[in-house]
């Protein structure tokens, strides 16, 4: 399985811009409120972070060459797939929530309502990216040659 590529998720970020700023455009132009990101997404942003963090250090811990360490090789796939879930959702989320603030700022009148619980979930989503690759990080596992070889 390979990596995730840092360019996958460059690539991905206008798109959810483009989502982000369009979406609040719509609304606005149709007489709606501009869209605010909940507290609460953010939140579950950085608590989904956490978790993928600690997932990856359970593969981590189990692939040191110690008796009694083991894991499912399926529970190990599983936690790698969720870590590249959560790095391309982050990054489509930061796109989005940047979108929403570029739009909030481009308007006349900047509601101070809006402005943090958007930058919030920008902060929260790029917690969410450093996290997913960070837990990808930790699932690599170490070559099993002295020299250095993979197995």
């Amino acid at each position: 399985m390979k990596r995730t590529n840092p360019f996958t998720l460059i690539g991905l970020t206008p798109f959810g811009f483009g989502v982000g700023f369009g979406l609040d455009w719509v609304f606005v132009a149709s007489g709606r409120p501009a869209v605010q990101v909940p507290w609460s997404l953010s939140i579950c942003l950085v608590l989904i972070g956490v978790a993928v963090v600690f997932l990856g250090y359970r593969v981590r811990w189990a692939t040191k060459p110690e008796p009694g360490r083991r894991i499912d090789p399926i529970t190990a796939v599983t936690i790698v797939n969720l870590a590249k879930a959560s790095s391309v959702t982050g990054a489509l989320v930061f796109g989005g929530t940047v979108g929403l603030l570029a739009y909030t700022f481009s308007r006349p009148v900047v509601t101070s309502v809006s402005v943090p619980a958007n930058a919030g979930g920008v902060v929260s989503s790029l917690l969410l990216v450093v996290a997913a690759l960070v837990a990808e990080w930790m699932c690599i596992l170490p070559p099993r040659d002295p020299d250095g070889d993979p197995a």
